[in-house]
């Protein structure tokens, strides 16, 4: 049996879409649940920042170009919906939900970034959270990982170019191969509240992986492979 959909067939998601919680607009929070799931089931995850829909697009199309049966890991598209509808990297509050988890190194105030790649510094304001886990999407996030338990995540970002990987697992030396990325312990800046340093709290392994600065058209094209590979890989790999 072919691993991949005929193309004429990839305009339509797989079934079972299942909902995990709103956004802070009321958007559905949902999530695409593997139909070959164990206890090596990963979680891939999108759309953190409604800014950088390369990942978003790319991973939308693995997902409709593997055959259902196939996929073993579980899959957010857009943690962020509000910030993809309004081109946000924070929600609709303003909060950077990558500073607003419940991690140990979470701090209160504000956070900063680069407007696009292409800006000199860090000069644009967004807030922490009046407290950690303050955001529906991040609580929604939190309280699904709880529920599945998953055995790694995989979240996606731009536009750093890069697999982060604290450990260096096989996971991650597979990524860096895969999508042709360096493989790095760290991005070289601190990331207080980040979904990475709550994960490491729970002793679940995350994985960041930054696409470049790329179009969704490009990256659909260069890294769709790499990506639809991800949706059935194994340890074996």
């Amino acid at each position: 049996m072919s691993l991949t959909r005929p193309r004429t067939e990839r305009g339509a998601f797989p079934p079972g879409t299942e909902h995990y919680g709103r956004s802070l607009l009321g958007a559905p929070l949902i999530w695409f649940p593997a139909p070959q799931a164990d206890r090596n089931s990963g979680l891939i995850i999108a759309g953190t920042h409604g800014d950088e829909n390369s990942s978003i697009v790319t991973l939308s199309c693995a997902l409709r170009t593997l055959a259902p049966e196939r996929r073993r890991h579980h899959v957010i598209l857009t943690v962020n919906p509000d910030g993809c509808q309004l081109g946000l990297r924070a929600n609709a509050r303003g909060v950077d939900l990558n500073r607003n988890f419940p991690a140990a190194n979470w701090r209160a105030g504000e956070t900063v970034y680069r407007w696009n790649s292409a800006a000199p510094e860090r000069d644009v304001v967004l807030l922490t959270g009046e407290k950690p886990g303050s955001e529906p999407e991040t609580q929604g996030l939190c309280k699904l990982i709880h529920q599945l338990k998953p055995a790694w995540v995989v979240s996606f970002h731009d536009p750093l170019a890069c697999i982060e990987d604290p450990h260096e697992t096989r996971l991650g030396v597979w990524l860096a191969d895969a999508f042709s990325l360096p493989l790095v312990k760290s991005v070289g800046y601190e990331t207080p509240g980040s979904f990475g340093s709550w994960c490491a709290d729970l002793g679940l392994n995350c994985i960041t992986a930054e696409f470049p600065a790329i179009s969704s058209d490009e990256a659909s094209e260069k890294y769709l492979q790499a990506m639809t590979d991800l949706l059935c890989w194994t340890p074996q790999r």
